[in-house]
C-alpha cells in the first residue's frame, strides 16, 4: 500500500493546481473529451516523478466518464525509484507499441492526436511552421528512423477533416522546418537548451501517451 506523502501540486495549462484540485475539475468538464486535458496533466506528473498512484487518479476520471481504465504496472512504490518505476516503462512500452502498428494504424493514432489537440489547445497549434513540432515527438519519441519526406506523407493522410486550412501541411512547410528551429538529425528536441516549441512538443507528446495507453487498456 501506497505510504502516506506530501499532496503533488501538478503543472496544468501554467499554473500548479492540487492533484484534488484536478480531479474535481477534470470531473466537472462535463465530457471526457474536455475532461482529457486534466487527465494528461496527472499522468504527465505520474511519469516524470514516478508516481504510480496518479494513474489510478486518472483512471477515476475515465470510469466517471465511462471510458476505459489505464493499465496500471505492477510495482511497488516504497522500493522502485520514479526512474524505473513508471517514466521510462510508459515511455517504452509507448515507442513499442508504435513500431508495432500497421502503417494506417499510425495515421490513425496521429489522427486522433491532432483532433484532440485542437479540441483541448486550441490556442496551441496557430502556425503552419508549428508542423515541426509534431515531427519532432514523432521522430524523437516513436521512431528515429522517420524522415520528413515520410512524415509528409503520414501527416497529410492523417489530417483531421476540420483541420483549418491555413494551418494543414505541405512540402513547403516542410522545406521551412529550419527558418524556427535549426536541429540536427542526431539531436532530440528535449535535449535543447531552449526549444522555441517546447510547450507544444511536450503537450502533443502527452497527448500520444494518453491515447496509446487508453487504446491499450
Amino acid at each position: 500500500m501506497r505510504k502516506e506523502q506530501e499532496v503533488q501540486y501538478i503543472w496544468h495549462d501554467g499554473v500548479r493546481i492540487r492533484e484534488d484540485q484536478l480531479v474535481t475539475m477534470a470531473m466537472g468538464a462535463g465530457s471526457y473529451a474536455l475532461a482529457e486535458h486534466y487527465v494528461c496533466s496527472l499522468l504527465a506528473h505520474g511519469c516524470a516523478y514516478g508516481l504510480v498512484y496518479l494513474i489510478n487518479k486518472a483512471n477515476e476520471i475515465r470510469e466517471y466518464y465511462q471510458v476505459r481504465k489505464y493499465p496500471v504496472p505492477s510495482m511497488d512504490e516504497d522500493r522502485v525509484t520514479p526512474f524505473t518505476k513508471c517514466h521510462v516503462s510508459i515511455e517504452d512500452q509507448v515507442r513499442k507499441k508504435y513500431l508495432h502498428m500497421s502503417p494506417n494504424e499510425r495515421i490513425e493514432l496521429l489522427s486522433a492526436c491532432l483532433r484532440s489537440l485542437r479540441v483541448n489547445y486550441p490556442k496551441l497549434f496557430r502556425f503552419k511552421n508549428q508542423w515541426q513540432a509534431i515531427y519532432l515527438v514523432m521522430r524523437d519519441r516513436l521512431d528515429y528512423g522517420l524522415l520528413q519526406c515520410n512524415f509528409l506523407s503520414i501527416a497529410i493522410s492523417a489530417t483531421p477533416d476540420d483541420w483549418p486550412i491555413n494551418l494543414q501541411i505541405n512540402e513547403n512547410v516542410i522545406k521551412n522546418f529550419g527558418r524556427v528551429m535549426v536541429i540536427s538529425d542526431d539531436e532530440a528536441y528535449y535535449e535543447l537548451k531552449y526549444n522555441p516549441m517546447g510547450d507544444l512538443c511536450d503537450t502533443f507528446w502527452n497527448i500520444i501517451k494518453c491515447e496509446i495507453i487508453g487504446n491499450e487498456a
